[in-house]
């Protein structure tokens, strides 16, 4: 046999993991096309916890085995999943920038998610919190300095480059690059939490809204990516020669679509009225603050202030049925 199963993982001749992640990708695709169906019909919250359990599992089980760090068509392809996916689950369309994509979910890159699976584990080894014989692949002349109290630790000769991203050689130097500050944690919560908070985004809050159809609008304001001529210019849509708004006072920016094009005057007056209604004075804010507030809330503000906010921005958005139109 070419390929043998062993506990899940399909090992080849060569190792390189082909006939495993060619299974594993067909399985996370057909993930996201379920994904896509539900998204009219489940909170999107719901459907990122979808997406954690039931889809990215596939590529987490035994990625610190078959990562190769180094070779970028590997990470391009297995990154390239996971954008399908946030593109299923939020309904907007390739191109938006995955960057922030990834902020809106609160999602790891997944070269940076096995990054820090392989460091996890080898502090684990480290301490002597896993089986003695993982330890004891580590060269043994390595032990006459005491390892286990140790910051820094001699990196693994390696002939190839295969060889050289796996788990040991590759994880030694990572772990050399990291201060000591975070490998003289004693507590693995403590070293995981410094790990995930350089690699995971802070999330932009929607503030408890579900509504399928609404949150992709605002969410297509939020990303820059949207029917605004401004946006579609800078994207290089064939329909847009240029980036100045139909009402011809100035660029379609999302300050102008909320603040200025005389299009809704009527709509702007009562969302101007209703956030007078609960108290905002926004006398002070500038063109600028005032947007980024319709768009993301404030932490100036409670959750349910938040939350009335986000619902009334919406309420503008889907009103006036300037984001409708699919969006190619």
């Amino acid at each position: 046999m070419s390929t043998q199963k062993h506990l899940g993982l399909i090992l080849d001749e060569k190792l390189n993991f082909k006939d495993h992640l060619r299974v594993t990708l067909d399985k996370a695709n057909r993930g996201i096309g379920i994904l896509q169906k539900l998204r009219h019909y489940i909170p999107r919250q719901s459907l990122v916890t979808l997406y954690k359990l039931f889809i990215r599992s596939y590529l987490d089980f035994a990625d610190v085995i078959y990562d190769q760090p180094t070779n970028k068509s590997f990470c391009d392809k297995l990154e390239s999943l996971q954008y399908n996916a946030v593109l299923a689950i939020t309904g907007l369309i390739s191109g938006t920038s995955k960057e922030k994509l990834y902020k809106e979910l609160r999602l790891d890159y997944l070269s940076s998610r096995r990054w820090f699976k392989r460091l996890s584990m080898f502090y684990k080894i480290l301490k002597n919190q896993s089986p003695s014989y993982l330890y004891e692949l580590i060269p043994q002349s390595h032990h006459l300095f005491n390892l286990r109290n140790q910051n820094w630790i001699p990196e693994i000769f390696c002939r190839t480059e295969s060889f050289r991203n796996s788990f040991l050689p590759y994880t030694i130097r990572e772990w050399n690059k990291l201060g000591q500050d975070i490998t003289q944690k004693i507590s693995f919560q403590s070293f995981r939490n410094i790990l995930l908070k350089s690699i995971r985004p802070t999330a932009n809050s929607v503030y408890g809204f579900c509504d399928p159809h609404g949150l992709k609008l605002l969410t297509r304001l939020r990303v820059g990516l949207s029917h605004l001529r401004e946006h579609k210019f800078r994207h290089g849509f064939n329909d847009t020669i240029d980036p100045f708004c139909p009402c011809n006072m100035e660029i379609e920016t999302v300050s102008h679509f909320f603040l200025r094009c005389h299009f809704f005057n009527a709509l702007r007056i009562d969302l101007m009225n209703e956030l007078f209604i609960i108290n905002l004075n926004l006398q002070h804010f500038n063109d600028i603050t005032l947007t980024e507030f319709l768009l993301y809330g404030s932490n100036q503000f409670s959750y349910d202030i938040n939350s009335k906010i986000i619902s009334l921005s919406v309420n503008f958005i889907i009103k006036s049925e300037k984001l409708d139109d699919t969006l190619l």
